[in-house]
């Protein structure tokens, strides 16, 4: 439930971006994830995720910005800007010590300090493909391939990049997630 809900912000700006322009896909995108978080603030006990958050603030400054000055500029550089900044995040949890994946997949996957190491930078590669495509769309297409790319291009690289992590760590599964499935 709480994936899909990711996905309603994407849906609000590609049908209303088609219909009516990206200056008012933008503030589709903008409601949209504000009405989001707000729904994952009242499922999450009051929370949100750090993803969540940084999504939250990215989307409102660079929507923000794009309907204060009623430019699309600021709203192509949104993805990239994202997808950098977790990129980035993740790298500097490896240069640190400490991969935010192992923190947050340790009690799913039994990895060592090196698998979490190489997992964590696998997606350190994938933030910044993201990020070159989304910068490549945005800037050197016309319009509205970049919208279909926003919208959904992505996508078959998100699948294609899971379907690769799956085949690989589905022999590192937590021992305990393991026997407790045997066991029913």
């Amino acid at each position: 439930m709480k994936a899909l809900l990711d996905f309603i912000p994407l849906l609000a700006f590609f049908y209303v971006a088609k219909t009516q322009g990206v200056l008012a896909g933008a503030g589709a995108i903008l409601i949209a994830t504000v009405a989001v978080a707000a729904i994952h603030l009242m499922t999450q006990r009051g929370r949100l995720t750090k993803q969540q958050v940084v999504t939250l603030v990215l989307t409102v400054v660079f929507c923000g910005l794009t309907l204060l000055f009623h430019d699309e500029i600021y709203l192509k550089w949104k993805s990239t800007v994202i997808n950098g900044v977790f990129a980035a995040a993740l790298l500097i949890s490896v240069l640190v010590g400490k991969p935010l994946l192992e923190m947050a997949m340790k009690s799913v996957f039994s990895l060592t300090k090196s698998g979490w190491n190489k997992l964590t930078l696998a997606w350190v590669g994938y933030f910044i493909l993201m990020a070159g495509l989304q910068y490549y769309f945005a800037f050197y297409t016309s319009e509205q391939t970049w919208i279909n790319f926003k919208s959904y291009g992505w996508l078959p690289f998100m699948l294609v990049f899971i379907v690769g992590q799956f085949v690989i760590l589905k022999n590192h599964l937590n021992p305990e997630i393991t026997d407790d499935k045997t066991k029913k």
